[in-house]
């Protein structure tokens, strides 16, 4: 039986997932880096991963929050935040290129740590 998710703990996590669409649109490994704490060398292929999806000049971005949670292409929403057996949430997230949806969703995890939130990178695919 799935679990709902808050609208509360959607939007938080949105926010964090925000902040990390926003260094892969740098494409900016140290900032993987300092914000996940990633290595080096995963920050670096996360990179290699989005230039492989999206041109050096496309924007990245998530879906707007006000529409991020409605049912989209496929009846799915373009941010899709929910509870797992494991505990953490899990998140899949439509990348948009320059404002449009591209094929690229963007795979986290997120967990409460000491009553904080963190996210999680787990992989890009399409």
């Amino acid at each position: 039986m799935e679990m709902a998710v808050s609208d509360s703990l959607r939007r938080q996590a949105y926010a964090l997932a925000e902040a990390f669409v926003q260094a892969l649109d740098r494409r900016d490994p140290v900032a993987l880096q300092d914000g996940w704490a990633m290595s080096p060398a995963l920050a670096g292929e996360i990179v290699d991963m989005v230039d492989g999806y999206f041109a050096p000049r496309q924007r990245l971005s998530l879906a707007p929050q006000a529409d991020a949670f409605m049912a989209g292409r496929g009846g799915r929403p373009p941010v899709d935040v929910y509870a797992t057996d494991a505990g953490p949430l899990g998140m899949e997230c439509l990348l948009l290129a320059d404002g449009k949806p591209d094929e690229a969703v963007l795979h986290l995890e997120v967990s409460g740590h000491d009553g904080a939130l963190q996210l999680s990178y787990k992989y890009i695919g399409s």
